[in-house]
């Protein structure tokens, strides 16, 4: 990498202060229902309304009198369901199907929430207690705390995940370190580190972030080391643990090639000043239908070699302005 990209890399971020924890990871509340006598639950998704501050704990005889008077024309009215939600009990009667399905042999099975959690079928492969569904890899900028700006968007990502988490890739890159060593490092320890997870986990879901110096690290174990030379050739989308990556992001990167089919912002048809070699682009390219790499036009990093003007701010924020996006495709990528 040129001396000028380094130097203007890091004077980009020197003067940035960020958290070293993590955004938390909110839990909603958990919902209980008894349905036919079964108890399930599942995790609210809800964001209406506030529960009323009292409600039933049985349903009233009323009720119970009205539904029971309209049950014809209800179809024969529908089960009472009771839920306990945010400590308080609620009762309501759903109403019965407007059709009688085809007969069968069996009985049909009782209804159930759509939202009623269980196990993915990621799950089942997975015989170590400590894997997750999903695990997220982040790849820290310049100079950064672990795990630096991306620690929102791994609080984004597994927020309303039941079983979901992340891990640092391990690599030094404080002020006055080199940044190839440090590169170099960072390419081979999140091989090595997604590799042994991948073994351990092998039904779990992987997902790959980087951002800024560690977006180079992302792009090249996905595409191999080119500039920062090493042994590492990229992993191979067709075996593991390549082929358990189901989303990776990459944010203001510094090797940034322009006109990228998973290229995102209005920086996509801008270049760096040191994009990524044809050999290690076409080997990244073998992970685009599971890639996305964010570039904004007044990023003076990724779209340095743009016509500007540039932004500082353009590089620093990423996360405080595509957070929400950025998780929610990694969802959609998931199937959740």
């Amino acid at each position: 990498m040129s001396p000028r990209s380094v130097t203007l890399l890091s004077a980009l971020l020197a003067a940035s202060s960020v958290s070293a924890a993590p955004a938390a990871l909110q839990k909603r509340d958990m919902v209980t229902a008894v349905i036919d006598g079964q108890t399930v639950s599942w995790e609210n998704n809800w964001f209406g309304a506030p529960a009323p501050t009292a409600a039933p704990t049985a349903i009233p005889s009323s009720v119970a009198a009205a539904a029971s008077s309209s049950a014809a024309a209800n179809n024969a009215g529908g089960q009472w369901i009771t839920a306990s939600f945010a400590g308080e009990v609620f009762s309501w009667q759903v109403n019965a199907p407007t059709a009688t399905p085809a007969a069968t042999s069996a009985a049909p099975a009782p209804a159930q929430p759509t939202s009623v959690a269980a196990p993915q079928p990621s799950q089942a492969g997975n015989t170590d207690p400590s894997c997750k569904d999903v695990h997220i890899f982040l790849s820290k900028g310049w100079n950064e705390p672990y795990p630096g700006r991306q620690g929102k968007l791994a609080g984004a990502i597994c927020y309303g995940l039941d079983s979901c988490d992340y891990e640092d890739i391990l690599y030094y890159n404080a002020e006055g370190s080199d940044y190839c060593t440090a590169v170099s490092e960072g390419d081979k320890n999140g091989i090595d580190q997604m590799t042994a997870y991948a073994n351990k986990c092998p039904a779990s879901k992987l997902v790959l972030t980087g951002y800024s110096q560690g977006a180079n690290i992302a792009g090249d174990i996905l595409g191999g080391a080119d500039i920062c030379a090493g042994l590492n050739p990229g992993l191979d989308p067709s075996t593991s643990p390549g082929n358990k990556i189901g989303a990776a992001l990459i944010f203001g990167d510094n090797r940034h090639v322009a006109d990228q089919s998973y290229n995102v912002l209005n920086g996509s048809s801008v270049s760096s000043n040191d994009p990524r070699s044809p050999d290690s682009l076409a080997r990244m390219n073998k992970f685009a239908g599971v890639l996305r790499s964010y570039c904004d036009q007044a990023d003076p990093v990724c779209a340095a070699a743009g016509p500007g003007p540039f932004t500082v701010d353009n590089h620093l924020n990423y996360f405080d302005r595509y957070t929400d996006d950025a998780a929610g495709w990694v969802k959609y990528m998931l199937g959740y």
